[in-house]
């Protein structure tokens, strides 16, 4: 069961959307690189911000534990900016 989405805002592209969605679901679900594991991600058309839902409440606390999240996306480190609070579409 899913619970509520960790917010991920970064510094992306709206052209950016479709592989950013992409890389972000690989590294919320690898342990090692974000403390991450099963999960689903919705990236927003248009907008520098994603949710993560995660399968299990204890691998959503481990990630928001972590204090540094960041992905390469086009040869660029992006860093990422979590938060609990679920943020309503704009």
């Amino acid at each position: 069961m899913e619970g509520p989405p960790v917010t991920v805002e970064g510094d992306w592209s709206p052209a950016q959307t479709k592989t950013l969605k992409n890389k972000l679901q690989i590294y919320f679900q690898s342990k090692k690189k974000s403390s991450g594991g099963d999960c689903r991600v919705e990236a927003e058309e248009g907008a520098p911000r994603a949710a993560v839902y995660f399968s299990s409440e204890e691998v959503r606390a481990r990630v928001l534990a972590r204090k540094n999240h960041e992905i390469i996306l086009d040869n660029k480190t992006i860093k990422l900016r979590l938060s609990s609070e679920p943020v309503s579409p704009v």
